[in-house]
């Protein structure tokens, strides 16, 4: 079995043209040890991501974690909240695919996995002759990740508050005519 390649020297996490891809018959291997310069962490994104060109898809797998900071959508309270991802990806390699008369419900079988690809459904797609950006591959994985709704825990102590309102706090001067209706 052939080694995959490392990424070259340097940023580990520069795009990598897709036909230089297609000529690695065990695709890339980047590790991932670095800042993301799309998500703000408390700690290095730490983890490791392959891509391997098989004709018309680029098979994507990895897994990566770091330390954000958010703020609670409650009490607005800063917490440092973990994130992590485990995933694998078949992205379509463009339309240029399907005008050269492949089949949408091909099959391929890529190490000891079958794959079926749908490119009519929901799914990835890359122009054949663009690049592969695996560093903004990693920040759309942990974005995903983020909470929809930012909670510090179930301790939160909830909003602030300053007092109790006022009877004329609580009625909106629209409303008055109402209130006078009030026995």
């Amino acid at each position: 079995m052939a080694a995959i390649h490392p990424s070259p020297a340097g940023d580990p996490l520069q795009p990598v043209p897709l036909q230089e891809l297609r000529l690695l018959a065990d695709g890339r291997h980047w590790t991932v040890d670095q800042q993301l310069g799309e998500l703000e962490s408390l700690t290095p994104v730490r983890g490791s991501l392959t891509a391997v060109h098989r004709g018309n898809i680029l098979e994507v797998a990895g897994e990566a974690s770091t330390i954000v900071t958010l703020r609670c959508d409650r009490c607005l309270q800063h917490f440092n909240h973990p994130l992590s991802f485990r995933h694998q990806e078949v992205v379509w390699l463009g339309d240029q695919a399907r005008a050269a008369g492949i089949d949408a419900e091909v099959v391929l079988e890529g190490g000891s996995e079958v794959l079926e690809l749908d490119p009519d459904g929901l799914c990835e797609s890359l122009d054949p002759s663009g690049d592969f950006d695996p560093e903004h591959w990693i920040f759309e994985q942990l974005s995903l990740q983020l909470p929809l709704v930012n909670r510090c825990g179930s301790d939160c102590p909830g909003p602030e508050l300053l007092g109790a309102p006022t009877e004329n706090e609580l009625t909106d001067p629209r409303w008055a005519a109402l209130k006078k209706l009030q026995p």
